[in-house]
């Protein structure tokens, strides 16, 4: 995926192309959104029902693995932060775990997930659940622009960043 500056999807393109630039720009601006975040600053802001910055990355990383790996490609053994017992349990991340390990996890598990699309085409239905790689295309962009915008307003009440994508002019003071 080439994305132009800001993290512009293609205009044209093929269905493929369009599809895998929007999950690309979706991804890379849980990165921007992120970088250089103290991770002390990081852990401060969250919901009421104990949503955070922490939890939201470990999730996506979680959440991709789960739809690429295990549902599209079949393969067993992962290991996954929820349980049956526990289905949330990847939202509460240990106080030890920083956010940039947290980032560098997700990253590689987006390497992984890459190669798994790549070796099939829009059409090619999952081995576990009956989805095309078309829908879990669309899902995923779903999933990663909610949490983004969740991202949003905990990286403001973090540190005062905003800003919708690269290039977006900080607000004063920060």
């Amino acid at each position: 995926m080439a994305l132009g500056p800001g993290l512009i999807p293609a205009h044209q393109g093929d269905e493929r192309t369009l599809l895998l630039d929007y999950l690309t720009r979706q991804r890379e601006l849980v990165f921007w959104k992120l970088d250089g975040l103290d991770d002390q600053a990081a852990r401060g802001p969250s919901t009421p029902t104990g949503l955070t910055i922490h939890g939201i990355v470990r999730h996506l990383e979680n959440v991709e693995r789960s739809w690429w790996r295990r549902h599209v490609a079949g393969q067993q053994n992962l290991s996954f932060d929820w349980t049956d017992d526990d289905p949330d349990a990847e939202l509460r991340v240990p106080a030890d775990v920083r956010l940039t390990d947290l980032l560098s996890a997700y990253r590689a598990e987006i390497v992984l997930c890459d190669e798994v699309i790549a070796a099939r085409d829009l059409d090619t239905i999952s081995v576990v659940r009956d989805h095309s790689v078309r829908w879990v295309l669309l899902h995923l962009i779903e999933e990663i622009g909610r949490h983004l915008g969740h991202l949003d307003v905990l990286a403001e009440l973090a540190d005062g960043r905003a800003g919708e994508e690269p290039g977006d002019a900080p607000p004063p003071g920060v």
